[in-house]
């Protein structure tokens, strides 16, 4: 025993300096906000830059409440956000808009939101097959979420009755969060991140 015990000292003190000098991430500010784009290559958000790949969404990155400059492409406009909040800016013709996120707090579930950038008045996320209905009714420039199960399962985004993006062999697993953005390209499915930049 008395040999464990300087081990043991050996172990806990140099993960404890590890911590000290910045090996783990520090924690947000209690007034942040979490905002990402969506669909859009080059945006700024405040002063960070942030790009998601075509089609899909970027990745959270930390913004203090209030009101802060979005830029997306050549549209730039003032948004206001809530500390504790999770946001996505999407550009349209008609400008930015903020879509407010619902945050994946159920561990025991995987959290799936779609939004639609299509040209679709109403999107349906469905099993590949058209048999279950997942998220229902998410209107142009909106979103829908819901809490699922972890399973492997084939997706796809029904509108205007035809089919407008199909995902295969989708592994959703618990405690996680996915974005599944569909434009008339298509429908893309991005593993949510609260990570800063």
């Amino acid at each position: 025993m008395k040999k464990l015990i300087p081990f043991l000292a050996l172990v806990v003190f140099p993960v404890s300096t590890f911590a000290q000098q910045g090996l783990y991430e520090a924690a947000p500010p209690a007034n942040s906000a979490f905002v990402r784009v969506l669909n859009a290559p080059t945006s700024t958000l405040a002063d960070k830059i942030v790009t998601a790949e075509k089609g899909a969404a970027s990745a959270y990155v930390v913004i203090p409440q209030g009101d802060f400059t979005a830029k997306v492409g050549s549209a730039s406009s003032k948004l206001k956000v809530e500390a504790g909040k999770f946001y996505s800016v999407v550009s349209s013709a008609a400008g930015l808009t903020l879509l407010t996120d619902q945050p994946a707090d159920n561990k025991a579930k995987a959290l799936l939101t779609v939004y639609n950038l299509s040209k679709s008045s109403t999107l349906d996320l469905k099993t590949a097959d058209g048999k279950t209905a997942v998220v229902s009714g998410v209107k142009q420039g909106a979103s829908g979420s819901r809490a699922v199960n972890g399973i492997t399962v084939d997706l796809a985004a029904f509108g205007g009755g035809k089919t407008v993006g199909t995902i295969k062999g989708v592994r959703l697993e618990r405690g996680n969060a996915y974005a599944l953005v569909v434009t008339d390209s298509g429908m893309t499915i991005t593993a949510s991140s609260t990570r800063t930049k």
